[in-house]
Formats: structure tokens, sequence, C-alpha cells
């Protein structure tokens, strides 16, 4: 055995030996048999050197940086792939003819200077989010994310309890309602305030807030600072805390009052007396996040113009809102037969809108389609036939006609008999048409991750200052600003 390298060594040569002595009696210009010619590499062919140059490999700062430049790439395609084709995206509006993905921009810059200056979310809506339903979802988180505390606003008395804060009102006052009954309406005003309705002091009025975490656990909207009341048409007092104070009619479409409590505090009772309307008490923080819940129940979403655009506006501006989510449909639905009744109606909501976009000029609007509902038709639950094509062109309207976002529940949610599903898990309830509260909670979670998942691409491009993709509709070719 210890002669084995020998034998290994002089088999090697032995093979080069003979490759070299073909190679000295093989023909310099081949073998040719038939058509075909066979080669041989010459000795000095097989002896030389490679002396070719090689690329030069790349440096470690290249590496890193060609390295970089894959990864932005394959995080872009992850939003962007997103933002094509999930169920659950928010649809942006048109832009020269492209997908404007930075419509959202000045919301998410609002929200990363929260602590500095309060930003707030109004979401309007039917009676899908009644009890603070579904806002719940988007405060809590939006909160804990960019900081905030308090509820929002509330009415003086409110019908429907929320379940998150307590509101006991000491007696009904009389109360005017831009949705709802018509013999709720005001005669000959609009003056409805932010919320759509008014209550009239002629008396002494207490009202008084607590906490509700049952549902909910307890987190920020439990506590606040500032209490915020919005009066018009005439001289109110107020007691509140050991302190007094009167709020003098100064002929403006709505005053703004900003009540000193204690820091953090969760309780509250207010004592009014005097005449004029309160047409909201605010709970909130002086900075963060604030997101107002404003139901409005059998609304179909085409009331808007009917509030007093000043009233609208300077809420809108005092309160520094720069979101508006608008979500109505389904109320609308069971009397939609035709696509010509659709486009009507369709028509009417983008007044509202674009009558919205004229009272909040620095605020983005997301409008919520209805979400999935069915009917008995042939013996089985079925989606309303109309909702599918309702639903789409819901959309292309918003998005192309009024330049706003769009987020389709319907889809969202699963599309076509996704309502039956939901109410077998328990997340809706048994007419198919409203959520449970599981359902609610569930549904906001996918909105917020909709939302987020915008802001997420928002602070990717803002850390380093990458340029604004734009996706063309009618094809998948990007349009890149430069």
């Amino acid at each position: 055995m210890k002669y084995v390298p020998f034998y290994i060594t002089l088999f090697i040569f032995s093979i080069i030996g003979v490759l070299a002595a073909i190679a000295a009696v093989f023909p310099q210009d081949g073998l040719t048999i038939g058509q075909a010619t066979l080669r041989y590499p010459t000795l000095t062919q097989m002896f030389e050197q490679d002396t070719t140059l090689k690329e030069s490999p790349l440096s470690p700062e290249e590496l890193l940086a060609q390295r970089a430049t894959q990864m932005r790439i394959q995080e872009e395609q992850e939003f962007l792939d997103f933002f094509r084709s999930n169920e659950a995206r928010i649809q942006f509006p048109l832009k020269d003819g492209a997908i404007d993905y930075t419509y959202l921009d000045s919301f998410y810059y609002a929200l990363n200077h929260a602590d500095s200056n309060a930003v707030r979310v109004v979401h309007y809506g039917d009676s899908q989010i009644e009890e603070d339903r579904i806002s719940v979802v988007l405060r809590r988180n939006l909160q804990q994310k960019f900081g905030g505390m308090g509820i929002g606003i509330v009415p003086l008395y409110q019908t429907v309890q929320s379940i998150t804060e307590g509101i006991k009102t000491s007696q009904e006052p009389k109360r005017y309602m831009v949705f709802g009954s018509k013999s709720m309406r005001r005669e000959g005003s609009k003056r409805y305030g932010p919320m759509g309705q008014t209550a009239v002091i002629d008396t002494t009025i207490s009202i008084t807030f607590q906490p509700r975490s049952k549902q909910t656990g307890v987190y920020s909207a439990h506590y606040f600072n500032q209490a915020t009341l919005l009066t018009g048409g005439g001289n109110i007092n107020i007691q509140w805390k050991g302190q007094k104070g009167t709020v003098r009619n100064d002929g403006s479409a709505m005053q703004i009052t900003n009540l000193i409590v204690p820091d953090s505090t969760t309780n509250l009772t207010i004592t009014l007396s005097g005449h004029g309307d309160i047409y909201g008490i605010s709970l909130s923080g002086e900075t963060g996040v604030n997101v107002d819940n404003i139901p409005m129940r059998g609304c179909s979403g085409t009331i808007f113009s009917g509030i007093d655009s000043k009233q609208l506006s300077t809420y809108f501006s005092a309160t520094n809102t720069r979101l508006i989510i608008m979500q109505f449909g389904g109320n609308s639905m069971p009397y939609i037969k035709t696509q010509a009744q659709a486009d009507k109606y369709i028509g009417t909501l983008l007044t509202q809108v674009k009558y919205m976009q004229r009272q909040a000029p620095q605020a983005q609007i997301l409008f919520i389609g209805p979400s999935d509902m069915t009917t008995r038709l042939q013996g089985k639950m079925q989606t309303y036939p109309i909702l599918p094509y309702f639903d789409e062109a819901l959309s292309t309207a918003l998005t192309e006609q009024a330049g706003v976002a769009y987020w389709s529940l319907f889809e969202a949610m699963g599309g076509v008999g996704a309502m039956s599903t939901w109410v077998r898990s328990g997340y809706a309830a048994s007419d198919y048409i409203h959520f449970t509260r599981k359902g609610a909670y569930q549904v906001g979670e996918i909105l917020c991750d909709a939302l987020l998942t915008g802001y997420n691409y928002y602070t990717w491009r803002e850390k380093d200052k990458q340029p604004i993709e734009y996706l063309n509709p009618d094809s998948t070719n990007m349009l890149q600003e430069k």
C-alpha cells in the first residue's frame, strides 16, 4: 500500500504522455472523415497559459450597493403587488392617467407630525359603524402608533350607546337631524353641525362621560385632557369640574370652546343652561390622533350638502382634519334594481363627495362602499344581483371623476357570497346585512392594515427619497416620475 502514491503519479504522467504523443502526430489541419473534420490541440496550445485578462471582482462597497438596490426593487415590488391585486387594497385615484399612490401622503405626513400638531380622522357612516364599531379599531391602532387620546366628537344626547364611552344625559333635549325621519329636519336652516344633528338648549341639562371598557378593554380613548364644545345660536352657560363660564353668541356659524380639564381624566360632567345649539362635544388630546365616529342610521350618504358649509369647514379646519372616511351604500342596495338606477345614485354620491372636498381642502377622502349583502332568491341566500356592478362602478367614478380613494368592503370580505360565510362564522348578524361586533372588529383590522400598508410605502419612499412610482391602469408597465 505504501507504493500507491507512486503508481498514481506514474499513471497521471503516462496519460499526459499519451495525449502529448497524439498531439505530436495529429495533423495540424485536422483529420477529415467523410463530411466531418476532427481537430486536436497542438502541444503549444496544450501547455500555453491562459493570458486573457479576467474581469476584476466588485469591491465590498459595490457589492453592498448592488445588494441594497436589489432589496429596494424587491421591497417596492411587494408594495405594488399589494396595491395592484390584493382584495383588501385601497384603490387610489388617477393622476395624469396613472394610479396616484401618493394620494394619502399628506395624511401620512401629518401622522408623522402628530406629536406636535393633533390630527383628526372623521369617520362618517350608516348603522354599520354604530356603537363606535370599526372606528374603534382605527382609533386604537392609530393612537397606539402615533399617540393621542379621547373618543373624539359625540352628540349631547346619544340614542345608541358607544362601546367605548358611556354618555348619560339628564334629559332628552329637542333635536334636529339632517338624516333619518323627515320630521327631525330643521325648517329653513342647515345648522346641523359636523355630526349632522343639533341639540337645542332651553333649560338646564347635564351630561356625564365615563369609560366603558368591557367590550374594548382599557385603551387611550378612555382618557382625555381636552373637552371642546361646538355651539351656536345663543348664549350658553357652562359648569364643569368646579369651574364656570359662558359662551356668548358672536354671530358666527359655529363657535368652538375648549374647557380646561384635569390632565388624563376619564370622567367628566358638564352642566349647560341658557339658550342655543349644541352641535357636539369632543373629548380628545392636545396632540396625537383623534378619530371621530359619526354614525347616521338609515342614511344613504346623500345628505352632506344639507349641512351648513361654514360649520363643516370651521370644524375641519380647527381640528386639523386630514382624513374623512365616508362609508355608505348599504341602505340603498335593496332598492336598486337596474344599472341605470345604480348610476343615478352614484352620481348623487359624487356630488356629496365633491361638496365635502370643498369644505376640507386640506383633507383626503376615503370612501368605503357597501359590504356584501344577501337576499333570498330562488329559495337561496344570494348576493344582491346589482351589488358587484355597483361596487365596481362606484369605485371607478370616485377614483376617476372625484379623485378620491376607494376601499371595496365588498371585495375585502370576500366578494360574492361572502356574507353567508361571515354569518356562519359569527362575524355577521342573521339579517345578512350588519356585522356583529366581532365582525366589525375584523373589518376595522383589515381597513387599518390597508391604510398602514400605504403608510409603510410612504415612509419607505421618504427614507431614501425614492422616486414616485405610478402604474398605468391599462398595462403592467411602470411609469416612473424622475
